[in-house]
């Protein structure tokens, strides 16, 4: 029987002892975590972090002395990150830290997980990419096969998938996430930006820094998102005209048809 992957290591840092007790206690239900710490000073935290590296922090930001973002940025390599704190107006600087996740306090479980579950990806596809290289399948080496489909990385296979099951694709720091109609989610070690290069422009729009959307599956779009079912992927102004453009006027029913361009 083979064995159990080794669980991924974590450390809790809070000066609230409720709090602190609080996440240790979720880490301590989830068994693909280990507890190897927990603090209720930065930098005590910072010595075993500089000591003995983890795989994922997660630390309050309001802390004395040094705060939960002045610690990851004396990290020369910092560990996949989730800050807690009270305090919602912290999001920003916590994004520029490429952090995994940002929870409001009062903790609750499944919030907490979600998180959890987002640096496990993260970690598993990089431990993906750390593994020799899979043997291709023979028609990925045939450009002209599968004109409809496209091939990437994830785990230890090379996956192929059809542009029209792909809905949408999500940044995350070196990686993306690949969103596909059934629900299902795929890691893989490529950075949005030449994700965008490599998939037909004339299916995908960047809808934000963070997003590429597949056209054909967007069903509504405001000032602020497009909608893919119950899904709402956010717009940035940087890319609303474009997506305007490419998406509604191509199809928008005019009131004065023989008056549109």
């Amino acid at each position: 029987m083979p064995s159990s992957p080794a669980p991924f290591t974590c450390l809790v840092l809070d000066d609230d002892l409720l709090v602190r007790d609080l996440a240790v206690s979720f880490v301590e239900r989830i068994p693909s975590l280990l507890l190897v710490g927990q603090y209720d000073d930065a930098l005590l935290a910072f010595e075993h972090l500089a000591r003995t590296p983890v795989d994922i922090l997660i630390t309050d930001i309001e802390l004395p002395q040094l705060s939960g973002l002045e610690l990851v940025r004396a990290l020369r390599q910092p560990p996949q990150v989730i800050f807690m704190t009270s305090h919602p107006e912290y999001a920003l600087p916590t994004y520029e830290l490429d952090a995994v996740d940002f929870l409001v306090k009062p903790l609750r479980f499944d919030r907490f997980l979600r998180a959890i579950d987002k640096a496990l990806l993260l970690l598993r596809g990089r431990a993906a990419e750390a593994a020799p290289a899979p043997v291709a399948p023979a028609d990925a080496a045939d450009p002209t096969a599968g004109a409809d489909t496209f091939f990437i990385r994830t785990e230890l296979q090379f996956l192929k998938l059809r542009y029209d099951e792909v809905t949408y694709v999500e940044a995350m720091r070196d990686f993306v996430k690949v969103h596909l109609l059934d629900g299902t989610v795929h890691i893989t070690l490529v950075n949005l930006k030449h994700m965008e290069e490599q998939l037909p422009p004339a299916l995908f729009v960047r809808t934000h820094r963070s997003f590429l959307v597949n056209i054909r599956h967007i069903d509504a779009v405001t000032n602020q998102e497009v909608r893919i079912g119950k899904v709402e992927v956010p717009l940035g102004s940087t890319f609303r005209e474009t997506v305007l453009n490419q998406v509604v006027q191509q199809r928008l029913l005019s009131r004065h048809p023989s008056k549109r361009a």
